[in-house]
């Protein structure tokens, strides 16, 4: 079981919709229940609202209790722009904890709020000069960041730089990109902490070991995977008839989380069928040699083509992703997730490659 502590109603709802939104069974409460059986706990208090003192009251109290719950794992909601008794509330989950680093990402990319050298923006412009510089009960008066949080002792760091082994850091993101960077760089004993952006990149990864399958010929998929490619990505280009050297860095890929798998160059008269015969059956192949917990496929005669020389016919729908593209568990395989879209459909934003 997960759990997050919420600041505030509204931000422990939003969890909860992104809980569902990745399958788990769900349970939002203002009250932390003697049990559950809920994949994900959101606890949803009102310490935004009182004061630091009576905050700190209520989140040892909380902690403590959710502790003999014994989750996986504990995230701390906090509000996307700093507002609320943040770094105090930081330092009672440590200390209840017993760990010694907090990671807070508070900024949401995909809202437009970001965090870029030190200093926050809203949809480009410095926090202090939108309207949460009026905000009732946080007004915010500086778009740096360490003066929002009131604290010292606070450190910000960029996605890719290393991390102090004690202490609060704040992550910088301003891109979703940097959200996965984050959530891929986590280690046991830090707490986890910030919007819900990071919040659903730390789901995102927990489904294990991803493998995206384009049989696609449109141009905006092409472009995406070919622009990922550019840039360094986990991509392969499927030849005509993979050899074994292909079918092995395919698989050291795999192994470290992550891989896309595209058509290349067509052998010149290797019909449709073919192509997606010949990409069956490496698709098949690395099933047999990595674990797999989530496997997208975009193209539909290149899904069945797949699914059936894998030996997978049973699938239970879980989730609607968007219109026609829906997320299935897989009953003969435990641990596997079969996700499939139409070429010509976009992706929703929960799936990126």
């Amino acid at each position: 079981m997960i759990a997050v502590i919420a600041d505030d109603f509204t931000g422990a709802a939003e969890l909860g919709g992104i809980g569902l939104r990745h399958g788990l069974v769900t349970e939002v409460s203002s009250v932390v229940p003697s049990d559950t059986k809920a994949g994900l706990l959101v606890i949803a208090a009102d310490t935004r609202s009182i004061s630091e003192a009576s905050a700190i009251g209520d989140m040892f109290r909380i902690t403590r209790e959710l502790q003999r719950l014994q989750p996986e794992w504990i995230y701390k909601k906090a509000d996307s722009v700093l507002r609320g008794h943040v770094v105090a509330e930081l330092r009672v989950h440590l200390e209840v904890l017993g760990f010694q680093r907090a990671l807070l990402v508070p900024a949401n990319p995909g809202l437009g709020r970001a965090i870029v050298d030190g200093h926050y923006f809203v949809n480009g412009v410095a926090v202090d000069e939108t309207s949460f510089a009026s905000d009732p009960e946080f007004p915010v008066r500086s778009s740096d960041v360490r003066k929002m949080l009131h604290a010292s002792g606070v450190e910000v760091k960029k996605s890719f730089e290393a991390l102090p082994a004690t202490g609060i850091i704040v992550g910088e993101a301003a891109s979703m990109d940097d959200l996965r960077r984050w959530a891929e760089r986590v280690e046991p004993g830090t707490l986890l902490a910030g919007a819900s952006g990071f919040f659903s990149s730390l789901l995102e990864r927990r489904k294990g070991v991803v493998l995206y399958v384009s049989g696609t010929t449109f141009d905006s998929s092409r472009a995406r995977i070919r622009q990922l490619y550019e840039e360094g990505g986990p991509v392969l280009y499927m030849p005509a008839t993979p050899d074994e050297g292909w079918i092995g860095e395919a698989v050291v890929l795999l192994r470290r989380g992550k891989l896309i798998v595209a058509v290349g160059a067509v052998a010149e008269g290797m019909s449709a069928l073919q192509l997606r015969t010949s990409m069956a059956l490496v698709i098949g192949r690395l099933l047999r040699e990595v674990s797999v917990g989530e496997l997208i496929i975009e193209g539909g005669s290149t899904a069945y083509a797949i699914l059936e020389t894998a030996g997978l016919h049973r699938f239970v729908p879980q989730e609607e992703l968007a219109q026609g593209i829906v997320r299935m568990a897989v009953p003969d395989v435990p641990g596997l997730h079969v996700t499939v879209k139409p070429g010509s459909y976009n992706w929703p934003e929960s799936i990126r490659y």
